[in-house]
């Protein structure tokens, strides 16, 4: 059966607002780095570790920026999408940051547990519960993906599921979402 996602999985669309907010904000010499990375990671639907893994060289700058994404591509499963074009906002942010870096740098150089406490910062900062974690910028992606098209194949492709059934999820969040909706609307008799 279908996993189901809980509410703490995913940010909505306010606490996805305030959390950028609340990076923009800071005044810190890392603060570009740091609006990069999770601009990334709430637009492109990238796992964590995707993100920290890509270098200067993995973005293409040109009409139109894109990046390439080195994901695990399995014998069974169908191949999912690795050159991610980025939106026009995020492609900004984005190329504003990778501009000032040396040709062969890695385009965020700090470790898992790293990326975690600044999550956790900004988290904070923004005044979102602390049940929430840096996975929840990409599921936060997803339900937004699934929302706008209810394309599970696109989904799937987009995220790097090896699964549809994975993809699947964000299903179920939208209809936790339906039904939540519907309970608070009056009843007419």
């Amino acid at each position: 059966m279908f996993r189901r996602m809980t509410r703490e999985r995913y940010l909505s669309d306010a606490e996805l607002a305030r959390f950028m907010a609340a990076v923009r904000a800071r005044r810190h010499v890392n603060q570009p780095r740091d609006y990069a990375f999770f601009a990334l990671l709430a637009n492109t639907g990238l796992r964590p570790s995707e993100a920290r893994a890509l270098t200067r060289g993995d973005v293409r700058i040109g009409k139109r920026v894109w990046i390439r994404v080195a994901r695990l591509h399995r014998k069974h499963a169908p191949k999912p999408i690795t050159d991610l074009v980025l939106s026009k906002p995020v492609a900004v942010i984005v190329k504003a940051y990778v501009e000032k870096l040396p040709a062969d740098a890695k385009l965020f150089n700090f470790t898992k547990r790293q990326s975690g406490r600044l999550f956790h910062y900004y988290r904070n900062k923004a005044g979102i519960a602390a049940s929430y974690r840096l996975y929840a910028m990409r599921h936060s992606f997803g339900l937004r993906l699934w929302r706008q098209t209810k394309d599970l194949r696109l989904i799937q492709g987009v995220m790097g599921h090896v699964r549809l059934k994975a993809s699947a999820t964000y299903v179920h969040v939208g209809i936790e979402r339906l039904r939540d909706v519907v309970e608070t609307l009056g009843t007419v008799a």
